[in-house]
């Protein structure tokens, strides 16, 4: 998805949608919301979300961008919205990636790795929290990982298995027992699937199923992988998928899994 300031107009649908599903999972709660990937926060409504949430963490590697963002904020819900930035989610720093590039590390050591940099961020943020959400940034991350292994590399589609899994269990890891964990991501765009042609009758949870059975998904956005690692804490519920328009008339298939705690 379309990072950067500007961009705001283009995501208003999208925006939309992932608010009210943060709304709607925080209602009742009035408690902490930490939002991973939230960049320039064109994903969300700040001012929507921080009337239903006391207090709302945004978890970026893009520290000037989300800076700006929350400068565009109303003076008086400032100061509960809390910045954590460089933060680096992927855990795979450009030197690392450098290594393995030029020698192939072992699934264990890819493992091992993805485990090390979960508990850092963990340990770096001021968790738990009462809903926590992933915001689109799983796929950023597995595109860059493609592209500095390169698609030739023998262990790329280990290590995107191992990123995948850490980034869900950070979700977890970060939830607080009675809260809940959002897992949002935008799974193909127009550009692999006709998804400009579909008749507004169309119900998106058969799109879904059939972008994923056709093999047009982002391998690292497949919903039937993403929900195996939730079942470990619990049965994930997929909220309605929805669509929207972005830069270059590109359409894309959003969708959301929500896991209550295990004390929710």
């Amino acid at each position: 998805m379309i990072d950067g300031d500007g961009q705001w107009g283009l995501y208003a649908a999208h925006r939309a949608r992932f608010t009210e599903a943060l709304v709607d999972t925080g209602r009742g709660r009035s408690g902490r919301l930490c939002v991973l990937g939230a960049g320039p926060c064109n994903d969300i409504d700040l001012e929507r979300l921080a009337s239903v949430f006391s207090e709302i963490h945004l978890v970026d590697i893009a520290p000037k961008a989300m800076a700006r963002a929350v400068a565009r904020q109303p003076a008086e819900i400032r100061p509960r919205i809390f910045r954590h930035s460089p933060v680096d989610l992927s855990g795979l720093s450009a030197r690392r990636l450098t290594k393995w590039k030029r020698f192939a590390p072992t699934a264990p050591e890819a493992a091992t790795a993805a485990a090390s940099s979960l508990q850092s961020i963990v340990a770096a943020l001021p968790g738990p929290f009462d809903v926590v959400a992933s915001a689109c940034v799983l796929t950023q991350m597995a595109f860059d990982l493609r592209t500095g292994l390169g698609d030739g590399h023998p262990m790329l589609g280990t290590i995107r298995l191992a990123l995948m899994a850490s980034h869900v269990n950070l979700l977890i890891e970060l939830m607080s027992p009675q809260g809940a964990c959002l897992f949002v991501s935008d799974t193909a765009s127009s550009t692999n699937y006709p998804l400009g042609e579909l008749s507004p009758e169309r119900d998106l949870r058969d799109v879904l199923t059939d972008v994923v059975k056709r093999g047009a998904c982002y391998y690292a956005a497949n919903p039937n992988i993403i929900a195996s690692f939730l079942r470990r804490v619990g049965e994930p519920e997929l909220l309605d998928p929805w669509l929207w328009t972005g830069a270059l008339e590109r359409t894309y298939l959003v969708y959301a899994l929500r896991l209550w705690g295990p004390d929710a």
